[in-house]
Parts: structure tokens; C-alpha cells; sequence
């Protein structure tokens, strides 16, 4: 399925489609830090505002765009008040994302944001896309249950011809699991501002703002920063991936991607419902429930036969016409299953 990736940055989200079998045809980022880490790493990037661009040639081309507006109008330092007034346009990306999603009408549409931003997509979001597809639906997810051991709640938007069911969780990651470090939950969200460090005062770092005040506490208020390394590790990246820029520009890179193993289930969550694997499973479960059902009466008959059978009808009879049916019945569930490899 081919992609374009509005707002990519680092590639955090294009890492994730690109493992679920997602093909890029673009991958617009106007930082140029971050266009580098794109073109370092083997993406199609497009050094670029989303705005600038003319997607008119794309329009019926793509499978699936992805897109992660910018969200600063929602962040803690705006207080999570949302745009203030019509004309704060440069920190909310919706308006210019719902914009080429009308023009190139990708089959599917998929948006990732922080979760404060949730009220306004449900109010201003949600009933644009609705007129363009047919299944659209919200979810919440935490990157935490999703393989990344850090904490890191965003909303996410899937719209498309066909209805998608959320991907399962997996069990969770730790710190120490990831980078060695005493402490046994998944890291606090990894922030932006990583590599400034906190000063040691336990009445600031005891608030777990971000994931070096987790290591604070592993280490009894040791500070040191989280190298850019660990910080990557707690987002998800291969270790080595060519991040590019000062380091400050590589830290902000970290911290505003998306997690590539968040961005993966939710890619594999999609090419289920495209590929109709869903409406199998859910056929095979009741296929599954007939049989039992069948087996069960074809139980209690037998049972009931057993004590008073017809004339001339032998034990080894009944035992044989009930063998073969629930045989076959137990040979066609196994094939069932077996499909495509479910």
C-alpha cells in the first residue's frame, strides 16, 4: 500500500508503516534536521511546508496518508487551550490537513495527535471526514501497551471504506528491560527537552514530567540526562538510526515522534481490515460456535440413545455415524482456522 506522510519528522511513523509492508511515496517535513534524518535513513523526503505543495497529481494515487499535525496549540505550555482565535493557524495543522486529504482522497486516511486535542477533532474533525468516508472512528492509545517501554498517550483518527478494529496490546516493556536503568514501569513520555537535564531538586523531578526524571529516581536524584541513544530506544528506533543536526535538533527529533512500534500496530490494524482478515476471524468464531454447539447435541442424543436404542441398531452403530459427523466437523474448523495463516 503506498504512502504519503505529512508532518513526518524524524520518520518515527514511516519506521512503523514501512515494517507493516507500507510503501512511501513522499514524506513531507519542512525542519530541514529532520528532512536530513529522513534522507539519511532511506525515505522519499520532500523538504517542504504541507501547505506550499500542489498534491492535485496525487489525487486517486495513494493508499494511505498519514499525517501527525502540529499540535503545540494543545500542548502543556498552552495551558491545552487549543488556537486561540481564527488566526492562530501555524501551531493547529488540521485545517491544512483535512484540506489535501479533499484533494488527493486517499483510500484511507489515518491522523496522530496528542490526546488533549481530542475535543476539538471530535468537534471540527470528525464530521469532515465522516462526509468523505464511510468508517471513521477515534481511538486512544498508549505507546506503552503497543511495545515502546515508555508511557505516551496520543489520539488517533482511521478513516477508510471499511471499519477497523483497534490493534491488541502487548505486554509491557520497563526501563530496565530497555536501557538498564532501575526502574520498573515503562518510562514517563520522552519529551523534546531530554537533553537539558533537570536540576536535582526532588520537588521538581519527583513529578515524573518526562523520562530523565525517571531516571532521577532510579539513580536517588543522580541526575544526568538520557543520551540521545537511550531516548531512542525508549521511542522505538534501531539503534544507529542517522539522526541528523545539532544535538539539540536530534533531541526535539526524539521526542516528537512517533513511537515506530505504535505506528506499526496501527499500519497491521488497518491492513487487516483491508485485506477483510477481520470479517474472517469473526466468521471463523462462529463457525467455531456452531460446531461446538453441534457436537454438544450430537453428545446428549448419543448419550440419550445409548440408554434405549432402536431395534437392531448396534452400540458400535451409533458410535460410528457420531465418530465420522464430528470428525468432520472438527476437520472443517481446523481448515477454517488455518486460512491465511490465522
Amino acid at each position: 500500500m503506498t504512502v504519503l506522510d505529512l508532518f513526518a519528522g524524524a520518520g518515527g511513523a514511516a519506521l512503523g508503516l514501512h515494517a507493516a509492508g507500507f510503501e512511501h511515496v513522499a514524506c513531507v517535513e519542512r525542519d530541514a534536521s529532520a528532512a536530513a534524518t529522513l534522507r539519511a535513513a532511506g525515505f522519499p523526503a520532500i523538504e517542504a511546508d504541507v501547505r506550499d505543495l500542489d498534491y492535485a497529481a496525487l489525487a486517486g494515487t495513494i493508499d494511505v496518508l498519514w499525517a501527525s499535525p502540529p499540535c503545540q496549540a494543545w500542548s502543556s505550555a498552552n495551558q491545552h487551550e487549543g488556537p486561540k482565535g481564527e488566526d492562530d493557524i501555524a501551531r493547529n495543522g488540521w485545517p491544512w490537513t483535512l484540506r489535501i486529504v479533499g484533494i488527493v482522497r486517499p483510500r484511507w486516511a489515518i491522523f496522530e495527535n496528542v490526546k488533549n486535542a481530542r475535543a476539538y477533532v471530535e468537534r471540527a474533525v470528525l464530521p469532515e471526514l465522516r462526509k468523505l468516508y464511510a468508517h471513521v472512528s477515534l481511538w486512544v492509545l498508549n505507546a506503552a501497551d503497543h511495545g515502546a517501554p515508555q508511557s505516551r498517550t496520543r489520539i488517533f483518527v482511521i478513516a477508510g471504506p471499511r471499519p477497523v478494529r483497534p490493534p491488541l496490546g502487548t505486554v509491557r516493556r520497563t526501563m530496565r528491560d530497555a536501557i538498564g536503568i532501575a526502574y520498573d514501569r515503562p518510562s514517563p513520555c520522552v519529551m523534546t527537552n531530554e537533553g537539558k537535564g533537570r536540576p536535582t531538586d526532588p520537588a521538581w523531578w519527583r513529578k515524573l514530567n518526562n523520562a530523565s526524571d525517571a531516571l532521577a529516581i532510579a539513580t536517588d536524584g543522580a541526575r544526568r540526562k538520557l543520551t540521545l541513544g537511550e531516548c531512542a530506544t525508549l521511542q522505538t528506533f534501531p539503534e544507529g538510526y542517522p539522526f541528523a543536526g545539532r544535538p539539540e535538533e536530534r533531541y526535539r527529533q526524539v521526542g516528537n515522534a512517533v513511537p515506530p512500534s505504535l505506528a506499526a500496530a496501527v499500519a497491521r490494524a488497518v491492513l487487516a481490515a483491508e485485506a477483510g482478515l477481520d470479517t474472517i476471524r469473526e466468521g471463523l468464531s462462529a463457525v467455531r460456535a456452531s460446531a461446538e454447539r453441534v457436537e454438544r447435541v450430537l453428545a446428549a442424543a448419543v448419550g440419550f440413545v445409548r440408554q434405549r436404542p432402536p431395534r437392531g441398531v448396534g452400540l458400535e452403530d451409533i458410535d460410528g455415524f457420531v465418530g465420522r459427523n464430528v470428525g468432520q466437523l472438527r476437520a472443517m474448523v481446523r481448515a477454517l482456522i488455518h486460512l491465511k495463516g490465522l
